[in-house]
């Protein structure tokens, strides 16, 4: 499949129509261990596998989109299980690239590896996964968009450094309010 470029507002309404398609509500947290279910409910393709820490070289996780299976370090996992925000994010941003429909073994590992340096493409998949897992947890909503970043982080239990950057973009204007709502409802 060809790598197609997709803007912040596309990114956004995509993740908010996958939020609302897996039956999450606008105002409720995502929980990792729920969504990991709905996912397979939805798509009985889909499938996720703990793997041991230091399997994955320094990735949290991986989607493999030929076997169509994330593989989950069980330190992350874990964390996960507990409500963790950055584990809860690793989760997101897979799953991001599974639902974008991004071809290849990707993983969220630190930002900036050589591979995302050398190819343009993996820098597109990579920020657009990075920019999905934060819409997906933290959805545009006019109810959303009235909350300050401490407010974001406590109701969607996500880090405060996501909950800060999520909230600029929503207060910048690079979310998908602009768009109309038949776009936002889009099927998965």
């Amino acid at each position: 499949m060809r790598h197609a470029f997709l803007t912040d507002t596309q990114i956004d309404a995509r993740a908010l129509a996958h939020r609302r398609g897996l039956g999450f509500a606008d105002d409720e947290a995502v929980d990792a261990m729920t969504l990991l279910a709905r996912l397979k409910t939805r798509y009985p393709e889909f499938a996720y596998e703990r793997v041991p820490d230091g399997s994955l070289g320094e990735a949290e996780a991986q989607w493999d989109s030929l076997e169509k299976r994330l593989l989950i370090r069980e330190s992350v996992f874990q964390a996960a299980e507990r409500g963790e925000g950055r584990a809860l994010m690793t989760v997101a941003h897979e799953v991001g690239h599974a639902l974008l429909g991004h071809d290849g073994n990707l993983n969220r590992a630190p930002a900036g590896s050589r591979a995302e340096r050398v190819s343009a493409k993996l820098r597109s998949m990579e920020y657009q996964a990075r920019r999905y897992a934060a819409a997906f947890l933290i959805p545009d909503t006019p109810a959303v968009r009235l909350l300050d970043a401490s407010a974001l982080s406590e109701r969607y239990r996500v880090s405060m450094s996501a909950a800060i950057v999520r909230h600029s973009e929503l207060r910048s204007g690079e979310s998908a309010r602009a768009l109309p709502l038949r776009q936002a409802s889009l099927d998965l």
